[in-house]
């Protein structure tokens, strides 16, 4: 999978979830204070990833901050080097 079609599956799965704008769905754009993600919000991101790659360890998302870091997390799940 290509680095590009994980940022569209991440961006694809952000949108759906935290009910916001694709063009809000930046890099650089933090979850919290940027998109108004709430706890909820990042369990169900982390599903929608294990419906995409599979199981994953339930800390995979602890302490991401950002899009980039959950576009990372993703890489890894999806096998691609960051």
């Amino acid at each position: 999978m290509s680095d590009e079609e994980i940022l569209t599956v991440v961006r694809d799965r952000c949108v759906s979830i935290l009910k916001v704008h694709p063009s809000r769905v930046t890099l650089d754009a933090r979850l919290r204070e940027d998109l108004e993600a709430d706890s909820l919000d990042l369990a169900e991101l982390h599903v929608a990833m294990e419906d995409t790659w599979g199981p994953m360890p339930r800390e995979t998302l602890a302490g991401v901050r950002t899009i980039a870091d959950v576009l990372t997390r993703a890489r890894l799940l999806a096998g691609t080097p960051t």
